[in-house]
């Protein structure tokens, strides 16, 4: 593995082509130690959703990469997964990634004392994070002032529970 950056970093630059050319694409890389035991943890996505096959296969992949690789300490878990609904937001590719879906953000004391902003993510460049509030209005905020942040499951959920007429209707 290359020299310079973070493992993750380093891990997502090695097996973001290989997952592409599995027709997914690489929304994060975690390293992880519970317990004292390493856990590479690939998120993987795609529009048309993630399986357990899915995750398996691509898992493979990852795997005979990563078997290649001389500096990379042989003791480790590799985990595949898909986000999930409420899938924990950290890096700018993340919110790009996930632009068109809801989130949930807890400001930082410095950017809100702690205010927490729903809304619909619109994108995310140069370390800001563009949103449309539950008014309509755009926001921009530093990446730094986000303390934590995730997907939104609440939104999707009113989506489901609304009758599929209206529905019909407000996609004309």
């Amino acid at each position: 593995m290359a020299e310079g950056g973070s493992v993750e970093e380093r891990l997502f630059a090695l097996a973001e082509r290989v997952v592409g050319d599995s027709g997914f694409t690489l929304v994060d890389v975690r390293e992880l130690r519970p317990g004292g035991r390493r856990v590479y943890r690939f998120t993987i996505d795609r529009a048309e959703g993630v399986s357990v096959s899915d995750c398996e296969a691509v898992s493979r992949e990852i795997g005979y990469l990563l078997d290649g690789e001389d500096d990379l300490d042989e003791n480790y878990v590799l985990e595949v997964s898909s986000p999930g609904l409420d899938h924990r937001l950290r890096k700018e590719r993340e919110y790009e990634h996930f632009a068109g879906r809801a989130a949930r953000l807890v400001l930082r004391d410095t950017a809100g004392a702690g205010a927490v902003l729903r809304g619909t993510i619109l994108g995310a460049a140069e370390g800001r994070v563009r949103m449309r509030d539950g008014a309509g209005g755009e926001v921009e905020i530093a990446l730094s002032d986000i303390a934590r942040a995730r997907l939104s499951i609440e939104d999707l959920l009113a989506e489901e529970d609304e009758p599929a007429a209206e529905r019909n209707t407000q996609e004309d």
